[in-house]
């Protein structure tokens, strides 16, 4: 698993490097940056990055439009804000960016390592800790753009089938993904489009025209 890992602290990059490398079930190749413009720069690269941790302050850029311009560039990409603010509205708007995870800065090791493996599976993680508010109301101003910024590509797949009114085994059969996966990515949909069930998620995906 290739992880990026960017802040403009290095000792706090060395620390989070040892915390990956002594907790990952596997091998990792971590790359490191020390500002947005090196991020992104890196990104671009196409050096099939599965993995970005990121601080929201740094010198380049304002950190929420650091997060649309990295999901923009390589749009599968797990992006995971690591942050010291814990501020319920900075964890929101993080996340309505495009982000697909907040870890504070103050949660413990297992704790980062626990985020970073559910968002790989398909999950949006936020420190526990944090009572994050609701998303977009369901058929408020949500437009194309957001949409395509909220979801990874898999999941606008996945929300796509949901449109069809397909059941998670037809999905996974449609996808070649196992059912729990399925299962992981409508979670993840119905959180981050603010709906309740398949069928609120539905319906807004006929109005985005998905």
């Amino acid at each position: 698993m290739k992880v990026l890992l960017a802040d403009d602290h290095a000792l706090f990059r060395e620390g989070v490097r040892m915390v990956l490398e002594s907790l990952s079930d596997e091998p990792l190749d971590i790359i490191e940056a020390s500002d947005f413009n090196q991020t992104l720069n890196l990104v671009r690269g196409g050096g099939d990055i599965d993995v970005a941790l990121m601080d929201l302050s740094m010198p380049g850029m304002d950190g929420f439009s650091a997060i649309g311009a990295v999901r923009r560039s390589a749009p599968d990409i797990y992006l995971v804000v690591v942050s010291a603010s814990e501020d319920p509205q900075t964890v929101r708007k993080a996340l309505d960016s495009g982000a697909h995870g907040y870890i504070c800065k103050s949660a413990g090791s297992a704790s980062m390592m626990a985020g970073i493996r559910s968002v790989l599976a398909g999950d949006t993680f936020v420190s526990p800790h944090i009572v994050v508010p609701d998303a977009l109301p369901v058929g408020g101003d949500i437009n194309g753009e957001q949409l395509h910024s909220l979801l990874t590509p898999r999941q606008r797949d996945v929300l796509a089938m949901l449109r069809q009114g397909k059941s998670n085994k037809e999905i996974a059969r449609d996808l070649s993904l196992a059912e729990i996966t399925v299962k992981l990515h409508v979670t993840a949909i119905l959180r981050a489009l603010g709906c309740e069930n398949r069928t609120q998620a539905a319906i807004l995906a006929a109005k985005m025209g998905v």
